[in-house]
């Protein structure tokens, strides 16, 4: 007999749900991986098959950000503990 903690992971992952929970990891982590002031000026959407879509409030900050998506990608992977996320793209805010 397996313990549920040895069948649980393979059960998440058949279910789409480990899947998901680093999707939903991603966008909650990014305040905390930018920081404060950053946080406010940004918004994470949805990370879709490995991309991490972010708006900015300004194009200069989308680009300054997008000259530090190697570091913000290693910080978010490091606190969801496996490399959902391999790209992030940035676009300015409509709003």
């Amino acid at each position: 007999m397996r313990s549920v903690g040895a069948a649980l992971p393979k059960a998440l992952t058949s279910l789409g749900i480990a899947r998901r929970t680093r999707e939903a990891q991603a966008l909650w982590l990014w305040p905390q991986v930018v920081g404060e002031p950053v946080a406010r000026e940004t918004r994470a959407l949805k990370l879709t098959g490995g991309t991490l879509l972010v708006t900015a409030s300004s194009p200069a900050l989308a680009h300054q950000l997008h000259l530090e998506r190697g570091m913000l990608i290693a910080r978010l992977n490091e606190r969801i503990g496996v490399p959902a996320v391999r790209e992030i793209r940035f676009r300015q805010s409509s709003a």
